[in-house]
């Protein structure tokens, strides 16, 4: 009786696709590179947490907490890819591709409040009111240490009317929204690229075809080329015995010269 397998389909894999970091460089240096490209934006949380003493809200303080968190995890991330551990840099993938779907959350929620909940009038708000006002009292008083009275007078621009000054902020959120949204955009498809190029190398990886891979293989012969350099006409020394210099004549070579010798007299 014969007997029946379930033999689910077999799913073609992205990593054969993904062979380089854009196109010209290695693999584990793209990991590399676009790990520390995240790690700088996460140490921007460091500054962003003075954020609670300027009157921020709740929810970027908690942002910039959770980057801060995150830092020891991307670290972590480049160990392993330094390390070319295989399970090491895919559980990494997988935790980038997670904090890649939270920041995605919070830019939302970020966005949905900048363009539909607040008003784009000109107008400060009550948290940022005092606080612009004290700094530009603060930039004009260092101007007035090196600015003649003529000169600081002509840097004082006109008060505009709460009308004019609604009238240029919505001119300019409508000159800039579009660019906005394009930014975020490709920000949200570059991080989308990353997480393809770890899932990549970790695969890659696992499956033993990283040292195949084109770049991959360039850069380490020309890793081990410049390793060597300036060695490998010294590397093989062969060691000659004293007794085999002892036993050695050149006896055999005479005899074997004159039985040459006589065989060509002979032959002509």
């Amino acid at each position: 009786m014969s007997r029946l397998y379930l033999r689910l389909p077999s799913v073609p894999s992205f990593h054969h696709a993904i062979t380089s970091f854009l196109g010209f460089m290695d693999l584990k240096i793209g990991a590399s590179i676009l790990t520390l490209f995240a790690l700088f934006n996460k140490t921007a949380g460091v500054y962003g947490i003075l954020a609670v003493f300027q009157g921020g809200t709740f929810s970027q303080v908690a942002l910039y907490v959770y980057s801060i968190a995150t830092i020891v995890l991307f670290l972590w991330g480049l160990k392993g890819i330094s390390d070319e551990d295989a399970q090491h840099v895919l559980t990494y993938a997988h935790l980038f591709t997670l904090d890649h779907m939270v920041s995605t959350f919070w830019t939302l929620l970020f966005t949905f409040n900048w363009w539909y909940f607040t008003p784009h009038d000109g107008q400060p708000t009550t948290n940022q009111s005092s606080h612009q006002t004290g700094l530009m009292d603060l930039i004009e008083t260092i101007e007035s240490q090196y600015r003649t009275p003529e000169q600081m007078a002509q840097l004082h621009h006109d008060k505009l009317t709460p009308e004019q000054r609604k009238i240029n902020a919505q001119r300019i959120w409508k000159e800039e929204k579009d660019f906005s949204a394009a930014v975020l955009i490709l920000g949200w498809l570059v991080k989308i690229y990353f997480a393809l190029v770890l899932y990549s190398y970790a695969l890659h990886l696992r499956h033993g075809t990283y040292r195949a891979l084109p770049l991959s293989k360039a850069s380490s012969n020309s890793a081990a080329t410049r390793s060597g350099a300036g060695r490998s006409e010294y590397r093989y020394h062969p060691v000659v015995e004293e007794e085999e210099l002892e036993n050695w004549s050149d006896d055999g070579e005479a005899d074997g010269d004159a039985q040459a010798a006589k065989g060509n007299g002979t032959t002509t």
